[in-house]
């Protein structure tokens, strides 16, 4: 597996990092995806990994036409540093 490559099962994007796995659960429901979890490992923290599979995130409900409800105490952070992305929240 390519390091620090992000990936997606229908359910979250993740990635494998040298302190385990990190990762933002989601839900689809109709043209809405809820982002309700965002877990660093405690080694990998403060290394902007969450920040990547967050803008992972909106760019997916972006090509699918959705919008994001940040169900998700990160994603109103992330929001705040990326104010590109709030038109595709809701």
């Amino acid at each position: 597996m390519e390091a620090n490559k992000i990936l997606q099962d229908g359910k979250r994007f993740y990635l494998e990092t040298q302190s385990g796995t990190a990762e933002i659960l989601y839900k689809v429901s109709g043209n809405s995806m809820s982002i309700y979890h965002t877990f660093v490992p405690e080694g990998e923290r403060g290394k902007g990994i969450a920040e990547k599979l967050a803008s992972e995130a909106f760019e997916f409900a972006r090509r699918k036409g959705m919008k994001v409800k940040p169900d998700c105490p990160y994603i109103p952070k992330f929001l705040a540093k990326h104010p590109e992305y709030a038109k595709d929240s809701v």
